[in-house]
């Protein structure tokens, strides 16, 4: 080959086949007056807090790491929930905690279990990490089909199961005795992704961990008022902690996040009547869409509804929705819910400004 010639290489085939096979996640970023389609909060904390939450931020050291262990934040953390701090994992959302844990207890081709449809990251990562997802269908009120799920953790065995709840997009909450049920079948670990639990009525399952060392449940701050932070965080057996850190990246959660966050976990108390205005609007929005023809909702206990237009018409009424400023997420597509819009409750006038172009999309 002389000097003048250069080897022709596809980018393409710089990356893993499996790779390019998943379908990365994506969200509508087109500005819009009413975003209802990432399940964020409508309300930012109260001033005072923001304001001790920029004074901390403020004193934060630019030239310094990060404390690595964040032990103040695991502390506060521990604290709020009745755990102990070595009790504690963070992660920069429960995005990377998710792939941390199938990093740290899965070996390459092993299964993880989901009930679908359910949050997309579970598959995605396993997927992308060489490991295979078998689902199980949830019934057709969104309930977790217990009969199939047990009888699918006999058949394939899984390494991992993942069990949102409130489930995300169904809003629907399992009950524990069928938690319970599911880690005492379990081969391996239960992940019970708590990200909506401060929106449901039936409070956390929390401490489950403690009677049951397979048990993890994973939180994130980002679905109350602080998405902007980033911080996702487990709770489990301290050796399961001490081993999953292991795969944890150096000075994940930086210095500005970890002063935020502690700040706003001491005034939680603060937090509560949010989730409490949260659920009121929910209420008021589920039972405006179930008084319009051709709209199906379903009960909700987080902070979004999951709704189906009838008739055929899901990809005309999202575009008409959008040409009225209003966002919301639509799974076109998917086999069981391709009909249907998961939508996030908004402030009230948000809430109004829906529901008038929804009816008039209609």
């Amino acid at each position: 080959m002389s000097k003048e010639e250069t080897k022709s290489v596809d980018p393409l085939s710089l990356i893993r086949p499996k790779i390019r096979d998943i379908k990365a996640y994506s969200i509508d970023h087109s500005p819009a007056p009413v975003i209802l389609d990432a399940n964020e909060s409508p309300f930012t904390p109260p001033r005072k807090i923001l304001e001790r939450m920029l004074v901390v931020m403020a004193g934060t050291p630019m030239n310094r790491y990060p404390d690595m262990e964040a032990m103040a934040l695991r502390a506060a953390i521990a604290h709020k929930d009745g755990a102990a701090p070595e009790e504690v994992l963070l992660g920069n959302g429960s995005d990377e905690l998710i792939f941390c844990l199938i990093l740290a207890m899965m070996e390459p081709g092993e299964r993880i279990l989901v009930p679908t449809p359910t949050f997309v990251m579970y598959e995605t990562i396993a997927k992308s990490l060489n490991m295979e997802p078998v689902t199980v269908p949830l019934a057709e009120n969104w309930e977790l089909d217990l009969e199939a799920t047990l009888r699918m953790i006999k058949e394939q065995n899984p390494r991992l199961i993942f069990l949102a709840t409130p489930n995300n997009p169904t809003g629907r909450r399992y009950p524990v005795e069928a938690i319970e049920a599911v880690a005492e079948a379990a081969p391996g670990a239960v992940v019970v992704d708590e990200a909506y639990i401060d929106f449901s009525a039936g409070g956390s399952y929390g401490l489950l961990y403690k009677s049951r060392p397979n048990v993890i449940i994973m939180r994130t701050l980002s679905k109350i008022g602080l998405a902007a932070l980033r911080l996702g965080y487990i709770l489990a057996d301290k050796a399961v902690i001490e081993n999953v850190n292991k795969v944890r990246l150096p000075y994940n959660i930086n210095s500005m996040t970890q002063a935020a966050a502690a700040e706003a976990l001491r005034n939680w108390d603060q937090f509560i009547p949010l989730f409490t205005k949260v659920r009121q609007e929910r209420d008021k929005l589920f039972a405006a869409l179930n008084e319009i023809s051709g709209i199906h909702a379903w009960p909700s206990e987080a902070n979004f509804i999951l709704m189906r237009v009838e008739d055929g018409a899901a990809e005309r009424v999202f575009n008409a929705l959008l040409e009225h400023g209003v966002r919301v997420r639509w799974f076109a597509g998917n086999p069981r819910v391709g009909d249907c819009f998961r939508v996030t409750v908004g402030d009230p006038h948000e809430n109004s400004m829906f529901l008038a172009a929804l009816k008039e999309a209609l």
